[in-house]
């Protein structure tokens, strides 16, 4: 198993097989004001996905690209294996669609009762160092506000 960048497989449907999660309005707590794009919650389907292809022991490559789309926020999932896109349809659930240009689709609604099936799967986020960023910043604003007005 080996993640790949999504312009690897997204260009070559036909080597792939496509997992489509579309993100439920109410995901993640909803929308916020202070995120209009959404990109927390895209940000946050997206690791979910990812992770949950790296503890399921994928034996081929997959990528993982989020998106919006007509309004909806949608994650894509590619894998090159069929065993690997089986394992993930049971873990998933969903349903199959129409696969044309790919070798095979399947379409789910990641909302939080799903949310919590993959999070079994996944493992929660890895939150290491977390703190040494939030600092980090806090040191960055810091300077900021001492060099502001100097030329």
């Amino acid at each position: 198993m080996a993640r790949t960048v999504w312009s690897d497989l997204g260009t070559r449907p036909g080597s792939a097989f496509l997992i489509v999660a579309e993100i439920a309005a109410d995901f993640g707590g909803g929308p916020t004001a202070d995120d209009p794009f959404d990109t927390a919650r895209l940000r946050f389907a997206a690791n979910l996905m990812v992770r949950t292809c790296t503890q399921s022991k994928l034996g081929g490559d997959f990528a993982v690209q989020p998106l919006r789309d007509s309004g909806a926020l949608l994650i894509h999932c590619a894998v090159t294996e069929p065993a690997d896109f089986a394992r993930l349809c049971e873990i998933v659930g969903g349903r199959d669609h129409e696969a044309a240009p790919w070798r095979g689709l399947r379409r789910f609604l990641l909302d939080e009762a799903r949310h919590e099936s993959l999070l079994a799967v996944a493992g929660p986020p890895d939150s290491r160092g977390a703190g040494r960023r939030v600092r980090a910043a806090r040191e960055r604003e810091a300077a900021d506000r001492q060099q502001w007005g100097r030329i």
